[in-house]
């Protein structure tokens, strides 16, 4: 080269390159969050407050009550969370049976209602029958099937009575009570 000047292109290739990065990131900072593999993120597509579900059986008698302070749904996997769950089932010639928890859960297909955290289960005294209570951290309960059960341990108190077990299966329909699990207690 005559006479003209030099120009070393390297540290102008190298701000141009950090100039677009820069504008790369900037505009990678403003998109939108990614999805998840199935579409959809884990945000409540609706939110109910004073949750309150009725069923009644085919002559229209109550059968159950399902509510809750607050009921959250999800659209990606199609589950709802409760917020202090109540659940009532009323039973043919005997005392009905209510579960309470802090927080209760159901899945896609609906069939049954998950009692997490401080679970409990009461049914009322009759004149054959004093009132049971059965509690766990997790309950689970089947309304249209009449099933309670629970794969955590379980502490069942009927009047003075108390047995520890380490699961349960209550079939309402069949009078069917089952536990499991290195059961023991006292009887009164």
């Amino acid at each position: 080269m005559t006479g003209g000047h030099h120009v070393n292109w390297l540290p102008l290739a190298l701000a141009a390159m950090i100039a677009l990065m820069s504008a790369w990131l900037n505009q990678l900072a403003k998109a939108p969050r990614p999805l998840d593999d199935r579409g959809f993120t884990h945000d409540p597509d609706y939110i109910v407050e004073q949750f309150k579900v009725r069923t009644f059986d085919l002559e229209g008698k109550p059968r159950h009550l399902l509510s809750a302070r607050r009921m959250v749904h999800y659209m990606d996997d199609d589950t709802s969370e409760l917020d202090l769950p109540f659940f009532h089932l009323t039973t043919a010639q005997r005392a009905p049976i209510e579960v309470v928890a802090q927080r209760g859960l159901i899945f896609g297909d609906r069939d049954s209602i998950h009692f997490i955290g401080e679970a409990r289960a009461t049914r009322g005294a009759t004149a054959a029958q004093s009132a049971f209570v059965l509690s766990g951290e997790h309950l689970r309960v089947v309304p249209d099937a009449g099933i309670l059960n629970s794969d955590k341990p379980v502490i069942l108190r009927q009047g003075g009575s108390a047995i520890h077990a380490g699961g349960l299966y209550a079939d309402e329909r069949n009078q069917r009570l089952e536990l499991t699990g290195g059961v023991r207690g006292h009887y009164e």
